[in-house]
């Protein structure tokens, strides 16, 4: 067995045992009545199905090449975006999931740049991973808490944002960009391009299948459409 194919297998096997520890999972509930008693429900089935990781909303900002911004719902397979505080700029090489129409739930966070008296928003997915400031580890926005740190880049360096407030947003759409590196400058704070696993080193590794397989096979240039690569993989 390959080197790769092993990493994917434990990937798999990790997933599947640590899924209740190490995963930000939410749920959606839908419960219907039975019984009515005295304008009571006395009886009641509730069914609860896990949310699908959604990203981030189609009006994050993204920095581009030329030094403009675009929202992702805008954002086109070939555009070149910011990865990293080395002003490193890759295209976007597809997108792991993404949907334009109805509207989502998200946490929107907002973030106090220490250094240069500013502030700005992230709206993300509680189960998609950014880069935490003081420990350098990558975790699930859903685990952040008020007065704690994220990396914000600004003038190609990485300085401290400190989480002012978390709440509950509605947004339309979602999408999840993949790059090569498996990194994207969203709103100004760095995030993975991943969700659901929290070891971003072993999901960036494993992604490099896909990275692989859609360098042989022409992608399409919409967002709407997830490679039939992924849906295998």
């Amino acid at each position: 067995m390959s080197s790769l194919m092993f990493d994917l297998f434990v990937f798999i096997l990790m997933n599947r045992i640590t899924a209740g520890a190490n995963a930000a999972v939410t749920y959606d509930s839908t419960c219907t009545c039975e019984q009515i008693s005295t304008n009571a429900c006395m009886t009641y089935t509730c069914v609860s199905i896990p949310q699908e990781p959604k990203c981030f909303p189609g009006s994050s900002q993204i920095a581009l090449d030329d030094g403009s911004f675009k929202a992702l719902s805008d954002i086109m397979i070939g555009d070149r975006v910011l990865v990293n505080k080395h002003n490193i700029h890759e295209p976007i090489i597809g997108f792991i999931h993404a949907k334009r129409n109805s509207i989502f739930d998200f946490l929107a966070i907002e973030i106090q740049s220490v250094a240069f008296n500013s502030s700005s928003t992230l709206m993300v997915s509680p189960n998609h991973l950014i880069f935490d400031f003081d420990s350098n580890n990558v975790r699930f926005a859903g685990y952040f808490r008020i007065g704690e740190r994220v990396q914000v880049i600004h003038n190609n360096q990485i300085i401290p944002g400190e989480i002012i407030s978390i709440q509950l947003t509605k947004q339309q759409g979602y999408y999840a960009p993949l790059t090569e590196s498996g990194t994207i400058v969203v709103n100004g704070v760095l995030a993975s391009n991943y969700a659901t696993v929290s070891n971003h080193v072993l999901a960036h590794r494993i992604m490099s299948i896909y990275r692989w397989l859609i360098k042989l096979v022409a992608t399409s240039t919409s967002s709407e459409q997830i490679s039939w690569i992924l849906e295998v993989m």
